[in-house]
């Protein structure tokens, strides 16, 4: 990847000359969190691990890694940080800004996968990506499969409802509403890894019911699926006698129909 061979710069820079770049996996960054690396910060006098930063054609840096330490110096009102600074490629700062992540932060295993698809994107196999971080190819593998996984399911494990490998299983069920059902029970009745797998074994065996549709009806289920896996939510979609269509779904509180509004592009404030 020559990152290595790319000629590189170390100097303190101003803080309000930095902005996040679009690499960083991350997203969650707790205020304890940063208050207790800011007073590091303080007492050491600065930053230990520089923060790698690539030039902005308009002036200033993007962050390729470091977010974290330079919020951290934002909130503890450090004006300066020390930086590596290099004309790095796309695929070189994606590549810098994973392998940080993966190897410097506690990451939820939604980010941890993120930060493997990110590296993945660089060209890199499954063992490589696990060579280059000291993780077995099943690891990056199962990890990356997590990904595909129902939208409810991705927020029980990033808020840390279900363990990597709780959801593991999951991962088997061709359908996210059934996905969605069972991470919901897992979570709720506190299910082992043993009774997921149980579970979703049923699911798996459960032989599938020929149902001869007509082609309009065939046509309403196959678009009621997509709308489902795609919005995390159940749906019903019906056409009217009158040629109209109807929509709806079915929330069971505020909060799953303020984050059906979110992915609709509707913020419940503005409302």
């Amino acid at each position: 990847m020559g990152i290595n061979l790319v000629p590189v710069e170390h100097r303190d820079v101003d803080v309000d000359l930095m902005q996040p770049g679009i690499w960083q996996t991350r997203r969650n960054f707790t205020l304890a969190e940063l208050e207790e690396l800011g007073d590091s910060m303080v007492k050491a006098g600065g930053n230990v691990t520089p923060v790698v930063l690539c030039p902005r054609a308009q002036g200033g840096y993007f962050i390729i890694s470091g977010e974290r330490r330079w919020r951290a110096a934002q909130l503890k009102m450090i004006p300066r940080l020390h930086c590596r600074i290099g004309h790095y490629t796309d695929n070189q700062a994606r590549f810098i800004s994973a392998v940080e992540n993966v190897l410097r932060v506690q990451l939820n295993p939604i980010e941890e996968a993120q930060a493997y698809a990110d590296i993945q994107e660089t060209g890199l196999s499954h063992e490589q990506i696990g060579k280059e971080l000291g993780k077995s190819r099943s690891h990056v593998s199962n990890y990356l499969r997590l990904l595909t996984l129902d939208i409810t399911a991705k927020d029980f494990l990033i808020h840390g409802k279900l363990t990597a490998t709780q959801a593991r299983p999951l991962c088997s069920l061709d359908s996210k509403g059934i996905q969605r059902e069972v991470a919901t029970k897992a979570v709720r009745l506190g299910w082992s890894v043993k009774k997921i797998e149980d579970e979703v074994a049923k699911h798996l065996n459960k032989p599938k019911p020929k149902v001869n549709l007509p082609k309009q009806d065939a046509d309403i289920a196959r678009l009621t699926r997509l709308v489902s896996d795609h919005t995390g939510y159940p749906c019903v979609i019906q056409k009217t006698p009158s040629g109209n269509w109807q929509m709806g779904f079915l929330m069971t509180g505020d909060d799953q129909f303020a984050g059906l509004l979110e992915r609709l592009g509707i913020k419940v404030d503005e409302c």
